[in-house]
């Protein structure tokens, strides 16, 4: 089954992250695992962050609640995720990891799908003024139980 077709049956955060782990493994050979992902309601101008030398990921709740459409959605997830991941891998310079995004993508998904067409744009793109206006008065961080599926033991 072609990154493609798992993209359009994945359910949840860790399908997706899946797929941008296997993408990048296949494009860059590189790997990790071990990492954590949180929710919490960002600046809207936030798509997600990693702290450096961390096993976070911080994925902004409020930014991925006002996509409306379920492809979008899912491609704009795989373009932060993928983003933030190559971060967790040690690029850290973000006009070098935009532009990885963007290679990584056209290598996995072809020039035409919509995942490309995120790691172009981002999300942004597709909000509303109200969106933006939109006030959270809490980051109110929430972990994503079972978002990395592990097959070897490893040692934190």
């Amino acid at each position: 089954m072609s990154l493609y077709e798992e993209l359009e049956k994945a359910k949840n955060y860790s399908d997706i992250f899946s797929l941008v782990k296997k993408a990048v493994k296949k494009s860059l050979k590189e790997h990790r695992v071990g990492l954590m992902l949180y929710l919490g309601n960002l600046p809207m101008r936030v798509g997600a962050f990693h702290p450096i030398g961390t096993n976070d990921v911080v994925l902004n709740r409020r930014l991925i609640n006002a996509l409306k459409s379920e492809v979008k959605q899912k491609s704009y997830l795989f373009s932060i995720l993928l983003h933030e991941y190559l971060h967790s891998l040690g690029y850290h310079d973000e006009e070098q990891v935009r532009a990885l995004t963007y290679k990584i993508s056209v290598e996995n998904f072809g020039s035409q799908h919509p995942v490309v067409e995120a790691s172009i744009a981002g999300p942004w793109c597709e909000l509303t003024q109200e969106d933006y206006e939109a006030i959270e008065q809490d980051i109110d961080l929430e972990m994503i139980k079972d978002f990395e599926k592990i097959e070897i033991g490893y040692i934190i």
